[in-house]
């Protein structure tokens, strides 16, 4: 089961928004004949790229599955042990502030931001239905 990634709005003007300054940029050091440059440019470019088209969460085979750009994480539900909605704007992977903190392991946690927080909460505890959910 996939759980599509929320977006806020003010943090796609900002992702957005650079990547609108890093193209120009790049435009930049191409006429300067800055290959170095543009090599880095391109590349910020793509990884933001990545981050808005590839964040996502998926459930499958027992293992919640966390992809947002080239970050990957597999974390196995009966491993998780709590899960609280937060709105801490500095934690990731996620594209919103509406987020869940998900405890894990002993001292593993990891901040995901789904679309739907209830939804991906009733299938995790489908699965594993000894997750607290802690307010």
């Amino acid at each position: 089961m996939r759980f599509r990634a929320g977006r806020d709005v003010w943090l796609g003007g900002v992702i957005w928004g650079s990547i609108a300054l890093l193209i120009w940029g790049f435009s930049e050091t191409i006429s300067d004949g800055d290959l170095v440059g543009a090599l880095i440019v391109g590349a910020v470019i793509l990884l933001l790229l990545s981050i808005w088209f590839r964040t996502s969460y998926e459930m499958k085979e027992g293992r919640l599955f966390i992809t947002s750009g080239p970050y990957y994480k597999s974390i196995p539900i009966d491993r998780i042990t709590s899960v609280r909605k937060t709105t801490n704007p500095f934690t990731s992977p996620s594209l919103t502030i509406r987020k869940l903190e998900i405890q894990f392991g002993t001292h593993g946690v990891v901040s995901v931001g789904p679309e739907d927080r209830d939804k991906l909460i009733r299938a995790l505890r489908e699965v594993n239905p000894e997750i607290e959910v802690r307010k």
